[in-house]
């Protein structure tokens, strides 16, 4: 029966876990549209930018 009540307490946690990274990535969220209405969130980078830093850190590491 422990083991049932360990499960629940794991899933319990990682609920918690879950509902205050909704709650603070909302906060940020309300934020930006009070605040910086006009600011735009990169959602990607340009593929000439990934292709430097691939030559610049992974290449390298590789050789």
């Amino acid at each position: 029966m422990s083991f049932v009540i360990l499960f629940v307490k794991i899933l319990l946690v990682l609920a918690a876990i879950l509902f205050i990274g909704v709650l603070f990535f909302s906060f940020l969220k309300y934020l930006k549209r009070q605040y910086f209405p006009k600011w735009k969130f990169p959602d990607y980078i340009s593929v000439g930018y990934a292709e430097y830093l691939y030559k610049k850190f992974i290449k390298r590491s590789i050789k």
